[in-house]
């Protein structure tokens, strides 16, 4: 039996219940996050991708007793004849009216906690990105209409204004069988393709009859023969007759269209017939306004319509090659951070790396619980920018990860030279943290946003002095013990960080690793 909603993919049911609990989360960014963990579509890709928005939430197995407890909207697993999903309850009351939920729920819900919020730098980031397209779009939009409505101004004609607004929808559809081709996820040619068959347009455009000619697919044709249609029609009126003759000579495009998905391919391409529509109404109006204004063609008229489309076409060319090189980068990225974001991997990575000695000191520059089951510690220069902007990252992480991760602190000094501004920089922060035990965190913080030693001694100065030779001591035999060639350098749990992961990657582990190394000796106690 099949319950009576609809099965989303795992990640656009997230999506949706981010929303519901009011969190304004990126649907691109939601797809890639979730998609791309290596478990996927197991739970523990949801778990991780909330723990990196920082949300408060719960993730429990339990029975229907409890259910009153749980705080909505919440995520269901229902497991149902070899089928596993997640579905949305809103509010407690919908366990009773969908009595089949309860049937087949396993136990596992994952509801938020109350005022619990799920926000991530990425997510900004692509909210950002998302709104410049947006507005690329909308003066694309207007600059259309705006040409448009220039060529009417010359002399309006319903014929022309019908041809226009047919040019432009072919230009969009088209468009749309371009990401088709190349693989583009997108919600709309989903829902399209969708009302022809299940197995969409894709089968369609994969077929020898969509190849083209010279590297230009069907689609590449299409897209460049309205996309001339449309500048001619608005900016160059007096070869309009030529767009007709052109528009009725298609009809024959729209015959051997038809009989190629229904005979040859048996396969139906929603946005192919999407093309030969447009294509028949242009056909059609185009048959009225020859009869009428046969005494107008001219070889000047053919010429300049092929002129154009050839010159749109070489445009063209290098445009969807550069297309063709971004997708496909796209894809081998989101390859390669599946492989990257496996902890299990990491950790046979990781165990091959350099051991070091990681033993906590007194009045030790370290940050976070001292009792968490991941240190990180970092070896760095004072002066060092790639060495500010990992703190930053730090930081973020602990704020992140809060109790999960604690943070140590080795300074690169020299100690033979007391003039040296590293060795001042170093000596001045040992001292504080003396001074100031409680404030290492702000201090070390305030270092590194400013790197500036006049301005950041004029807030941290104490009015006393430690001595503080041993500590300098420290730090300078433990970067020589530990070959330090490059700052920052990374150690986890006394192992050096493999070269080939990046801080961003090591935060989005954490939850993974945190379990994985739990039971490894390098954990720290």
């Amino acid at each position: 039996m099949k319950l009576p909603f609809t099965q989303n993919e795992l990640w656009q049911t997230v999506y949706d219940w981010l929303l519901a609990t009011g969190n304004q989360v990126n649907k691109t960014y939601c797809r890639q996050e979730i998609t791309s963990h290596p478990d996927y579509p197991a739970l523990t890709a949801v778990t991780d991708f909330l723990d990196a928005g920082a949300m408060n939430y719960e993730a429990v197995q339990a029975d229907v007793s409890y259910i009153h407890e749980f705080n909505y909207p919440a995520l269901a697993h229902i497991k149902q004849l070899g089928q596993e999903y997640m579905h949305i309850i809103n509010r407690a009351a919908d366990w009773d009216k969908e009595n089949l939920i309860t049937q087949y729920w396993s136990g596992v819900s994952i509801f938020p906690c109350k005022n619990s919020n799920w926000l991530s730098k990425e997510n900004s980031t692509y909210n950002s990105r998302q709104r410049n397209q947006q507005l690329v779009t909308l003066l694309l939009l207007t600059g259309f209409a705006g040409l448009l409505a220039f060529s009417l101004a010359q002399g309006f004609s319903v014929v022309k204004l019908l041809h226009g607004f047919l040019a432009f929808a072919g230009i969009a559809i088209s468009i749309l069988l371009q990401g088709v081709e190349l693989g583009v996820q997108n919600d709309l040619v989903k829902q399209v393709c969708g009302t022809v068959n299940k197995v969409g347009c894709a089968v369609v455009l994969k077929t020898r009859f969509a190849k083209g000619i010279l590297s230009f697919t069907a689609a590449d044709m299409s897209l460049i023969y309205f996309a001339t249609q449309f500048l001619l029609i608005a900016l160059y009126p007096p070869v309009f007759i030529v767009v007709n003759i052109m528009a009725i000579t298609s009809l024959s495009v729209v015959g051997w269209s038809i009989y190629t998905q229904a005979k040859l391919v048996k396969q139906w391409c929603a946005l192919c017939l999407g093309v030969a529509g447009v294509l028949l109404l242009q056909g059609n109006a185009a048959v009225y306004y020859f009869t009428a204004n046969t005494n107008t063609i001219t070889a000047l008229s053919f010429t300049t319509f092929a002129a154009l489309y050839v010159m749109l076409a070489a445009l063209w060319w290098p445009v969807k090659s550069l297309l063709k090189t971004n997708h496909a980068n796209t894809q081998k990225l989101a390859e390669l951070k599946k492989w990257k974001m496996d902890a299990s991997l990491f950790k046979t990575l990781w165990e091959k790396e350099q051991q070091v000695d990681t033993t906590f000191w007194e009045n030790d520059l370290v940050i976070g619980n001292l009792q968490a089951p991941i240190l990180i510690t970092v070896a760095c220069n004072p002066y060092c920018g790639p060495c500010a902007k990992a703190h930053k990252q730090l930081d973020e992480m602990l704020e992140r990860h809060k109790n999960n991760i604690c943070v140590q602190v080795r300074f690169l000094c020299n100690i033979s030279d007391s003039t040296d501004k590293r060795t001042k920089a170093v000596k001045s922060i040992l001292q504080n943290a003396i001074a100031n035990p409680s404030q290492v965190a702000v201090m070390l913080t305030d270092w590194f946003e400013w790197m500036d030693y006049k301005k950041w001694v004029n807030k941290w100065s104490f009015g006393g002095s430690y001595v503080v030779k041993s500590q300098l001591e420290k730090h300078n035999q433990w970067v020589k013990d530990t070959h330090v060639q490059f700052t920052p350098t990374f150690y986890l749990n006394k192992h050096k960080i493999p070269a080939r992961y990046r801080l961003e990657e090591i935060s989005g582990m954490i939850p993974a690793l945190k379990e994985i190394l739990k039971e490894n000796k390098n954990i720290v106690e």
